[in-house]
């Protein structure tokens, strides 16, 4: 979990440096075709275009994050609502900082604890049962979402809850019990108990994610909040590493537990393919997150119960029985009941939302006159 969750922290750079090359690449490209630059102004160079790329990318981060702690924190709104970061080091003293850095330990600490639950549960019971268990946490998003996000209330997305819900309850127990399953997970009530206490904290995770590190809805472009959903992973990636490293390091030095590398090759191979996985799933999970809701996103993870489902049958040799096939069934009906729901709800709410562009430098001092005044970014 460390290595998964910990990653996270290397997705802003890697962003804003592929971001950069590519568009200094592409401004390099015009000016030796001879055309104008696409912003109108005068090329200086491959590096100056790349380091240019690199300020704007934050100004832009700095801008999302001085509106997503605005929307937090009303006092701070009132006060610093039209006010710009001149330099790096003002924005990494910055209240618009601090509210991110302390929302994303607050939430790494509930997404570590939730993914705890996988792995013990993982120990304990099928891998069928605890996906199915765990990405129940779609429904456990919408009770939070309700008082927490004042969503409103459809009796479409409850009805959805109620079906999806019994899916997972045939999926858990529906299938054959024959002898060599039960030797196999002796203990497979008490990890489905833990699994589904971590549905719910996932499903509470979610829920805060929305409302304690997105901007909120029209002040931003979609393309700027799919970018700021990276940083926060930064965010939370650098935080699961200092608390996961904190307690194994407690836990070396009390000999409660002696870490060690894999020693195989396909140990390493699996690992790092876990990583990869890990890495894009929440990727796109947290973008579509900041894009729409946490119901509508996580409900787009139901899809992966029917895939392991299958991947247990087909590489394992797990029957299907006939209550788990009408659980993925329901489970799958729920999804498009909710998908429905969401999607209508979301487009009685689209309006002609006027959008920041995300390559715009208007929310900081960006004039030659402001950058040769002492403007560090």
């Amino acid at each position: 979990m460390l290595v998964t969750h910990g990653s996270w922290w290397i997705l802003w750079p890697i962003q804003f440096t592929l971001v950069a090359n590519y568009k200094a690449i592409k401004r390099a490209h015009l000016h030796r075709k001879g055309l104008p630059p696409q912003n109108g102004k005068p090329y200086r160079g491959f590096i100056k275009s790349v380091t240019s790329s690199i300020k704007t990318q934050h100004r832009n981060v700095a801008h999302t994050a001085e509106l997503t702690a605005g929307n937090c924190h009303t006092d701070y709104s009132r006060e610093f609502s039209s006010r710009g970061f001149h330099s790096y080091v003002e924005f990494f003293r910055s209240f618009a900082l601090s509210h991110m850095f302390k929302s994303s330990f607050f939430l790494s600490i509930i997404l570590n604890v939730a993914g705890a639950t996988w792995y013990i549960a993982m120990q304990l019971s099928t891998g069928a049962d605890v996906t199915a268990i765990y990405n129940s946490s779609a429904f456990s998003a919408y009770l939070f979402a309700v008082p927490i996000l004042h969503e409103a209330f459809s009796w479409i997305k409850a009805g959805s809850v109620i079906v999806a819900v019994a899916g997972v309850g045939f999926v858990a127990y529906g299938g054959p019990q024959d002898h060599q399953e039960t030797d196999n997970y002796p203990h497979r009530t008490l990890g489905n108990i833990i699994i589904l206490t971590g549905a719910v904290l996932y499903g509470f995770y979610e829920v805060m994610y929305k409302r304690l590190c997105c901007p909120p809805a029209g002040n931003v472009s979609a393309r700027r909040e799919a970018t700021f959903s990276n940083f926060t992973m930064c965010l939370i990636g650098i935080n699961t590493t200092i608390i996961l490293s904190s307690a194994l390091f407690i836990a070396y030095l009390f000999g409660f537990y002696s870490p060690s590398f894999p020693a195989s090759f396909t140990a390493w191979r699996l690992v790092i393919l876990s990583v990869l996985s890990n890495i894009v799933f929440s990727v796109s999970f947290l973008g579509l997150m900041s894009l729409t809701s946490p119901v509508f996103s996580s409900v787009a993870s139901l899809v992966t119960i029917l895939l392991v489902g299958a991947s247990e049958w087909l590489f394992r040799g797990i029957s299907i029985g006939l209550l788990q096939a009408a659980g993925y069934c329901l489970i799958m009906a729920g999804f498009c009941m909710l998908t429905y729901a969401s999607w209508a709800e979301i487009s009685e709410e689209d309006t002609e939302d006027e959008l920041i562009d995300t390559d715009s430098e208007s929310t900081a001092p960006s004039s030659e006159r402001e950058l040769a005044s002492g403007s560090n970014w």
